[in-house]
């Protein structure tokens, strides 16, 4: 049953965008995808140096995914352009040109603001609205899905003790991790996940301000 689970989720990942639940981190078993494409490794050289740096490390460190933490705004709001605008600088330049079309709200809108990415960049990204707490496996209203690597906006959650997203990652290797992006009530810093590098509190150098 295992391995028809896993085989299955690789098949759903390749498919397209399609729901799953589980486990966080789930290694396929054998040699599942080993020879899947990787044409978007061509595209690396075009991508902000910061960026490259980090899915290097991450990649390192066998993760499937990375955040940020960007900071958090007074009042709960679903403009995502207004909540990274009210923020101090970041030191991380790329993150103000991350498109339109991949910045993303929880329903309703959140205080809370993150950028998440798949540390591979052939690697599909979903975000999900988080269902009832009562069926914590259970996957809700799609809100976001790419192949592209590229780095998602995410603002979300009004209190840290009440997450309202799920982002799932599909690795073409077989691999698949799902969590919910939230801060840690103890350190104030993103709640830590096996399978997700946090780089929030570590800038990386080499890029011009």
């Amino acid at each position: 049953m295992k391995l028809f689970t896993a085989l299955l989720a690789l098949t759903l990942s390749l498919a397209g965008c399609v729901p799953v639940d589980g486990d966080p981190v789930r290694p396929a078993p054998g040699s599942a995808g080993q020879g899947s494409s990787t044409a978007a490794s061509g595209a690396d050289s075009a991508e902000p140096e910061q960026l490259v740096v980090l899915r290097q490390r991450a990649e390192q460190n066998g993760s499937l995914a990375a955040v940020l933490y960007l900071g958090s705004v007074p009042e709960r709001t679903a403009d995502v352009d207004a909540a990274l605008d009210s923020l101090q600088e970041q030191p991380w330049q790329f993150v103000a040109d991350i498109p339109a079309d991949h910045r993303v709200a929880a329903p309703g809108g959140g205080r809370e603001l993150y950028c998440i990415f798949a540390v591979r960049r052939e690697d599909t990204l979903f975000v999900y609205e988080k269902q009832d707490p009562q069926y914590p496996h259970q996957t809700g209203r799609e809100l976001y899905c790419g192949r592209d690597g590229q780095p998602v906006l995410l603002l979300c959650n009004d209190t840290p003790d009440t997450p309202d997203t799920t982002a799932v990652v599909y690795c073409t290797t077989g691999r698949a991790l799902d969590w919910s992006p939230r801060l840690s009530a103890g350190t104030g810093s993103p709640e830590p996940v096996e399978g997700v590098d946090d780089f929030s509190q570590h800038p990386t150098p080499g890029a011009a301000p």
